[in-house]
């Protein structure tokens, strides 16, 4: 918890603004293990709007299904 609040909230806004695009599968990997991180770092300040913001950009990358494309 030593980043301030605003500071996660930027990481959140580019996580969902890189999640938007095409994509590797890892660096999906790597998009997801930090929106975990997000979402504990949220979670610990009981910010649960974030949290559930966090939640919905995974379940939408997992959804979207974008590294798939790259893949020929």
């Amino acid at each position: 918890m030593n980043a301030p609040l605003s500071v996660l909230k930027k990481k959140l806004y580019e996580q969902q603004v890189r999640s938007q695009g095409i994509y590797t599968f890892e660096e999906y990997k790597d998009m997801r293990n930090v929106l975990q991180t997000l979402r504990m770092k949220f979670a610990a300040y009981e910010e649960w709007e974030l949290y559930q913001k966090a939640t919905d950009v995974m379940i939408g990358m997992l959804l979207k299904d974008n590294w798939n494309g790259r893949m020929e």
